[in-house]
């Protein structure tokens, strides 16, 4: 029993010590200010404009079929949303235009491929006559492989029969 008395009235000396030594030693060096040692910022961060570039892009135009159809209707809006893309292509002469042409689930997949890339097609040449360069163009296939919205439904459906505009940089 004495042994267990003295290992505890050592341990509790001990407690105190450590708690003096961390409280007025090791704190207070913790507390202390570092100097931080800034670093001069590039005038030009890559990230950020990167980002500008991305904002400043027009956002993917949707352009939607009947079905088993390559002919669309066109509307102000949609030529309004091609002159952006003009404009974009104009100014990043890297840049190209991506027409990706996509389809309902009706059909066998190799109908579905050449659908897509009919409407693609259309689009592509719909673009030429408002004035941007057939060279400038990607046209591709997606089939049904890449569904907007559900099957189950005629809407679902009807919105996966589109084809999609976009920006693709080099």
């Amino acid at each position: 029993m004495r042994i267990l008395i003295t290992g505890f009235v050592i341990f509790v000396i001990w407690c105190f010590i450590s708690a003096w030594l961390y409280n007025d030693k090791v704190l207070p060096a913790m507390k202390r200010p570092v100097p931080i040692q800034t670093i001069p910022e590039s005038k030009t961060n890559v990230a950020d404009s990167l980002i500008k570039l991305k904002a400043s892009m027009p956002e993917d135009l949707l352009i939607y079929f009947g079905f088993n159809e390559t002919r669309f209707k066109t509307d102000s809006q949609t030529d309004n949303s091609l002159a952006a893309f003009k404009v974009w292509l104009d100014k990043y002469t890297g840049s190209m235009l991506l027409v990706t042409g996509n389809t309902d689930l009706v059909g066998t997949a190799e109908y579905n491929k050449a659908l897509g890339l009919k409407r693609a097609l259309a689009v592509g040449k719909y673009l030429e006559t408002k004035g941007i360069n057939a060279d400038r163009i990607i046209t591709e296939s997606q089939g049904k492989n890449k569904p907007a919205a559900d099957y189950l439904t005629e809407e679902g459906r009807a919105k996966n029969r589109r084809t999609e505009i976009s920006i693709k940089m080099q």
